[in-house]
Formats: structure tokens, C-alpha cells, sequence
């Protein structure tokens, strides 16, 4: 009975090291030196904790931690520094709650006081890790007091009744051993990300374009992608590093594994191939009415796939902003984002309407609507008589069969056929809005002064014969 009880301290004690050995060694202490507690015969040889010296270290060193273990990531780097000396306690505290006992017995409470110690230590550690991720200050401060009050708690409940402690300290190393692989993984993947966050870029710029993601595809990852979803290399397309988030619906798929998002030819399904303890396995994720967003926490990246029965979340390393979105955009299966280019107008009537450079489509026109410049209707002739003169070398040639110049008649919408223009002759388009007055094209010289320059003078007489001109005579020959 005697050795259960001395056994129950020295489990106790080393527990409680792991979590707080400063603040143990000086509660133990003070009951001992005060007599607070009844301590057994057979544990008198803790009365070394309160001698002075030893009280007046552990306060010292108590009040660092307190301080110390309130503000985030600082307490983590003390529990790392801390990694080889709270289970190093542990083991004097047990070494010594033992008191006078066979040698054996001895290295048993050791052994068990060091494995508890470092236990204990583990699980505060990774649980300090996962506080972490949030920047306020308010979890640490709310689980550091918790761990303080606990602390002296069990060193009541180890000093009053060590049966009772031993069986409860025995069921807490149980339970966090049965938790610690997980534990471990959160702690592990805490870590590369915080190491991957001290070596990322100062600045994250926008995504102008999406990146070439990296596609390296082992032998490892061949034969598994070949064996467990029956996946040939040539499928692949990209391969990117990173770890599984909180999800649900996916059976085996836990957080905080390692691993690789596969994307593939397959445009309805992506694959996440993980190390889970001992063996490997690959995920396979539909896409199909799977709703893809992306969210930018305080050490990770994320890229979440959430659907009606499912939902999983990838997490990658900060800074890596640009391939969370490069992933997004290709399991969406959207167009690349391009620069922005200014849209070229396009007048339709009186509406303008714009239209991307590039894309070769027009907005339809209406034939019998007057909508661009070139399918406006020509005015009537007698318009165009009242319009100012052109000279020579702007008039437009002669049509072939002009209309008649007598009855003016509203033009039609028929698109204006211009005939092919011979080598002397010359074609000058001019926007028609102002449209060119038709003219008869006139002769290269000059007409004479008293010559009449109207046209009816050159139609000849009713019922006379037209008049022949005289050709100039040429001097007789020799």
C-alpha cells in the first residue's frame, strides 16, 4: 500500500513538472515548509524542496514564467527551451518521492516520472501551438491561468490523498497518450508553418497571372496513384505540397496530414495523397458542384472544396497566396485573368455600345434600321443638286446608269456600287455624313469664257441636225 502511495506522489509530481515544473517545486515546497500538508514518513525526503535557496530559485524562475507564458509565441519558444529541462524535474521529483525504496524500484518511478513529465510537457507544447494560430492575446492568457490553477490543484489533491491522485493522473496519461499522435501531427504542422512564415516574402503582390505549378511525380506517388485509384503519370498534371485542414464527410481524411494535392487531366475530380502514420493513401474529391473558395489566415493559406456531403480544407505555407489562387482558378476551370484593356467603342445609332478588342464579334445591326455610318441612306438627288460644288479632283466618276435627273426619288438603303476606276481617273471617299455632291465629270482644259457653261447648250434643236464640228486644216503637202 505504502509503495502505491509513494508512487502516486511521484506520478503526480512529474505530471504536474511537465506542465509547470517552477511553479510545482514551489507550492511543494511552501506545504512542506509551512506544514500546510501532512507529509508521510515515507516521503520526508521532500522536505529538501523547502529550503530556502530551492524556494527562493523556483520563485524566480516562477514569476519569468508566468510572465512569459502569456504572450503567444513566446511561451512556445519557452516550452521548446523548456523540452529538456521539465522532464529532467520530473524525474528528481519522482527519484525522491520514493524515498528509501530498493534500487529497482528507483528507476521504475524514474523511468515513469520521466515519461509522464515529458507526456505532460508534449501535450501543453502542441496545445500552446494550436493557440497560437489566432493573434489575440486573450486564448494564451485564459489557458495559461487555467494551467496555473490546475497546477495547484494537483498539488493539493497529490500531498492530501496519493491513491486518489495516482488513479487520476494514471487516466489523464491514457487519454493523452491516446491522442498524442495526433498531438504530435498538429505540433509538427505548426511548426513548418511557422518556419515557412519566418521565410516568407515581405510583400505579397497580386495575382497578375496565374503561376506553372511544379509537377513532380516519385515513384512513390506513381505506384500509389497506379494501385489505389488506378491514375497513370501522363494524367498528372501538377503536384503542390501541402497539408489537410478540418473537413468532414471524407472518410480517413484527418487534419494536419501531410501530403500532395494531385491535379489531373480529369477536369471532375482533384487528389490529396497522404502519409497517415505507417502507410500512405490517396483521397479522391469530386469537383462537380463543389463550391471553391479561398481564405488567408494568420500562418496558412487556405483552399477549401465544399460540397452538399463533404467539405475539405488544404492548407499551404504564408506567402504562397499565388498558387492557393492558381489552384482556385484551375479547379473552377475558368479562363486566365488577363491585364485590363480599354474596350474600343462601337457606334450603333444613337446608342454606343462596347465591345472587348480581340473577341471579332459586332453587335448585330438591323438592315432597315440606319444604324452604322456606311448604311445610311443617301439623300434624294435634288438634295444633292442644292449642295455646294466639288472640284474636279474631289468629284467622284460617273456612275453607269445614273438616274434620271428630271424626278428625284427617295433613295433606297442598297449599299452605293461604285464602278472599278480607270488608271486616269481618281476616287476620293469622304465620310457620309457630308455626303459629295454627283457631279458630270468635266474635261481637263478650261472651257472658254463666252463658251456657255450650262448643258442645255450643248443639246442641239428640236427637229434640227446636230451640229459638226470643224476639224482644223492641215497645211498641203508638198
Amino acid at each position: 500500500m505504502h509503495i502505491l502511495e509513494q508512487l502516486g506522489v511521484a506520478l503526480g509530481l512529474a505530471s504536474l513538472a511537465g506542465v509547470n515544473l517552477y511553479l510545482t517545486v514551489l507550492l511543494a515546497g511552501l506545504a512542506v515548509r509551512f506544514d500546510w500538508l501532512h507529509i508521510a514518513a515515507q516521503h520526508q525526503n521532500l522536505e529538501v524542496l523547502g529550503h530556502p535557496v530551492v524556494l527562493f530559485v523556483a520563485g524566480l524562475l516562477f514569476c519569468l514564467q508566468f510572465f512569459a507564458d502569456k504572450v503567444p509565441w513566446v511561451d512556445s519558444l519557452w516550452d521548446s527551451v523548456h523540452t529538456f529541462i521539465r522532464p529532467v524535474g520530473g524525474v528528481l521529483l519522482g527519484v525522491e518521492a520514493v524515498g528509501d525504496m530498493p534500487l529497482y524500484v528507483k528507476v521504475a518511478a524514474a523511468f515513469l516520472a520521466g515519461g509522464a513529465a515529458l507526456t505532460a510537457h508534449g501535450a501543453k507544447a502542441g496545445t500552446r501551438l494550436l493557440v497560437n494560430q489566432s493573434p489575440e492575446p486573450v486564448s494564451n492568457v485564459a489557458v495559461s491561468v487555467s494551467e496555473d490553477v490546475a497546477v495547484a490543484g494537483g498539488v493539493a489533491l497529490t500531498l492530501l490523498n496519493p491513491m486518489v491522485a495516482l488513479i487520476t493522473f494514471g487516466s489523464i496519461l491514457i487519454i493523452l497518450w491516446l491522442l498524442l499522435p495526433r498531438l504530435w501531427r498538429a505540433s509538427k504542422a505548426a511548426l513548418w508553418l511557422v518556419w515557412r512564415k519566418l521565410r516568407m516574402p515581405g510583400m505579397r503582390r497580386t495575382l497578375a497571372q496565374p503561376l506553372e505549378l511544379e509537377r513532380r511525380v516519385s515513384d512513390d506517388l506513381k505506384d500509389l496513384l497506379l494501385l489505389q485509384v488506378g491514375l497513370d503519370e501522363n494524367d498528372v498534371v501538377a503536384t503542390v505540397r501541402c497539408l489537410s485542414g478540418k473537413g468532414r464527410g471524407v472518410r480517413g481524411l484527418s487534419s494536419n496530414l501531410p501530403g500532395l494535392l494531385v491535379l489531373t487531366r480529369q477536369k471532375d475530380h482533384v487528389y490529396f495523397a497522404a502519409s497517415k502514420g505507417l502507410s500512405d493513401r490517396v483521397f479522391r474529391l469530386p469537383l462537380e458542384g463543389v463550391e471553391i473558395q479561398t481564405d488567408s489566415r494568420f500562418l496558412s493559406e487556405n483552399l477549401s472544396l465544399e460540397g452538399a456531403a463533404f467539405r475539405a480544407v488544404f492548407r499551404f505555407p504564408r506567402g504562397e497566396g499565388d498558387v492557393v489562387e492558381t489552384l482556385a482558378l484551375r479547379l473552377r476551370d475558368n479562363p486566365l485573368p488577363q491585364d485590363k484593356v480599354a474596350e474600343a467603342p462601337v457606334v450603333s445609332g444613337s446608342k454606343q455600345v462596347r465591345i472587348k478588342p480581340g473577341t471579332g464579334q459586332l453587335p448585330a445591326v438591323g438592315v432597315d434600321a440606319p444604324t452604322s455610318p456606311i448604311m445610311r441612306p443617301i439623300p434624294g438627288l435634288a438634295g444633292v443638286l442644292e449642295s455646294p460644288p466639288r472640284s474636279a479632283a474631289a468629284s467622284a466618276p460617273e456612275q453607269v446608269g445614273a438616274p434620271d435627273l428630271k424626278g428625284p426619288e427617295s433613295a433606297s438603303l442598297k449599299p452605293l456600287v461604285l464602278p472599278r476606276p480607270s488608271v486616269s481617273s481618281e476616287v476620293v471617299l469622304r465620310p457620309l455624313d457630308d455626303p459629295p455632291a454627283i457631279s458630270e465629270p468635266q474635261a481637263d482644259l478650261p472651257l472658254p469664257a463666252d463658251s456657255p457653261s450650262n448643258e442645255e447648250s450643248d443639246k442641239p434643236a428640236e427637229g434640227a441636225e446636230p451640229k459638226k464640228e470643224a476639224l482644223p486644216a492641215f497645211p498641203a503637202l508638198p
